[in-house]
């Protein structure tokens, strides 16, 4: 019988470029607490912080793009059973290989939507908010098509896009592992409170204390990441 072998070598060339992203969501419930300043709110109680972060839905605060090269080996082998011996041989001329470049976006918020009144404690011009914990999620995966690099010897056809889509899928599935999370996650926490800052401040706080609970859920790192669409460099 024969059967092909899949050797899936993950190794992984990484060019991480990491980037204070205050996008346009953050911006605009900035633009429009600031707006409602000039009416000043004298002293808002908790339910109306509650309502005004809820506005706001998620603030984007870290923005990492990563290159990564997907490497492949594909062996064809002869396995079964000759004269009661088992066989288990690579077949000649039966080798695959490629290579995969891909660019993978990396963005981290804060879902404002989350925050309730326990999370919130108003003291006259004193607010202290403990956040929920930041999120990531994969938001575009374009294929280096043009440098994608592979062989195949005799016995074997080349690499289909099936193939291709599927490697990538997995490369970007895997990132999970060898990403530095507890960077990603101090920079998405420490830029979210402070595109909070000056919301609150418009709303008349002047001491604001903003935490994070300690207990950071240690599955959110894999369980966050999310695969969106391959998307091709056409250029």
């Amino acid at each position: 019988m024969v059967k092909r072998y899949l050797e899936t070598d993950m190794k992984k060339r990484y060019l991480l470029f990491a980037g204070l992203a205050v996008l346009l969501s953050a911006s605009a419930c900035r633009q429009e607490t600031a707006g409602q300043a000039e009416s000043a709110i004298e002293q808002a109680d908790s339910a109306t912080v509650v309502l005004r972060l809820q506005q706001c839905s998620r603030i984007y605060s870290t923005e990492y793009k990563i290159h990564k090269i997907i490497t492949n080996r594909d062996q064809m082998k002869l396995e079964g059973n000759i004269i009661n011996r088992k066989v288990d041989m690579p077949i000649p001329s039966g080798t695959r290989k490629i290579a995969i470049p891909i660019d993978v976006v990396i963005k981290g918020y804060t879902d404002l939507s989350q925050i309730s009144e326990k999370n919130i404690k108003v003291e006259g011009k004193k607010i202290s908010i403990i956040l929920p914990d930041p999120q990531f999620a994969v938001t575009a995966v374009k294929i280096d098509r043009k440098n994608i690099a592979q062989t195949a010897e005799l016995m074997r056809s080349r690499y289909q896009e099936q193939d291709i889509n599927r490697l990538t899928r997995q490369g970007v599935n895997s990132l999970h592992k060898d990403l530095p999370w507890n960077e990603f996650l101090e920079t998405a926490r420490s830029n979210a409170a402070y595109t909070l800052f000056p919301i609150l401040q418009a709303m008349g706080f002047k001491e604001i204390h903003i935490q994070y609970r300690d207990n950071l859920k240690e599955d959110s790192k894999e369980s966050l990441l999310l695969f969106k669409t391959i998307e091709e460099r056409k250029s």
